[in-house]
């Protein structure tokens, strides 16, 4: 081997090693814990999409609509719906005003479809800690699992295709041991038909964009005055005997 091929097969050893390793630095600065498990996981879960988002615009730039509607549709299942009830939809209807229903319904469909995802694990992991065990022991929560039981597949449906609370449900299913994949379908078979009619909305009514902000800022500014004014937990999503563990901001 002569001295110059020798030389390159250096370099490119050096520029590797030094690739993996500030690899590995970015890595670690992503994945550091910066609060409980359920923000950790949501904004890992955010940058990731985002990071995706960057070089699908790119190549593709008419997809800016979809990417963004992406990209937010994460905050509206996350430790910040409570404070962000309305949300999701006023978002689906602008974007139907740009791209066709059927695109705005999937990408809002796999946008909540993928937190769903990691919120079943968060909320196992939470009702699994061992101070939540009266809570699990309830009457009132074990008479819910049994009613559950009757047709857990249905309820998750139902849940999920009216505009009421969903994290009950989840809860639910968790405690009853309902596999993953079959809440995920229940969930899906209720979600699709609302994405599908919100996103119809917007194309038809074509609503002021200033309109569809007042619907999710003044809920969210009444919501917050609302609870800091009687002390309660921002955050909180639900009252504790329905089986909302009341720590999870510290948790």
């Amino acid at each position: 081997m002569t001295l110059d091929a020798t030389n390159a097969t250096i370099s490119v050893s050096t520029a590797s090693a030094t690739s993996r390793g500030w690899l590995r630095r970015v890595w670690a600065f992503w994945m550091r814990p910066r609060g409980d498990r359920r923000w950790d996981m949501f904004l890992w879960a955010t940058g990731a999409v985002a990071l995706l988002g960057i070089p699908i615009v790119l190549f593709v730039p008419g997809s800016v609509t979809l990417v963004w509607l992406a990209v937010l549709s994460l905050p509206s299942n996350s430790p910040l719906s409570p404070i962000l009830p309305t949300m999701f939809e006023p978002v689906i209807m602008e974007a139907a005003k740009w791209e066709p229903v059927w695109a705005v319904t999937a990408v809002a469909t796999a946008g909540y479809m993928y937190t769903e995802y990691i919120n079943w694990h968060v909320y196992a992991w939470v009702l699994g800690l061992e101070r939540l065990a009266r809570l699990r022991n309830r009457p009132s929560v074990r008479w819910c699992i049994k009613l559950f039981g009757y047709s857990p597949f249905w309820m998750i449906v139902i849940a999920a295709v009216t505009p009421l609370p969903f994290w009950p449900a989840r809860i639910l299913a968790i405690l009853y041991r309902y596999p993953l994949w079959r809440f995920m379908l229940a969930t899906v078979v209720g979600r699709i038909p609302g994405f599908l009619v919100y996103a119809w909305f917007g194309e038809l009514l074509n609503i002021p964009t200033w309109i569809l902000v007042a619907l999710i800022v003044v809920p969210a500014v009444m919501l917050i005055a609302y609870r800091l004014g009687r002390g309660q937990a921002l955050f909180a999503e639900g009252p504790t005997p329905v089986g909302e563990p009341p720590v999870w901001p510290g948790a």
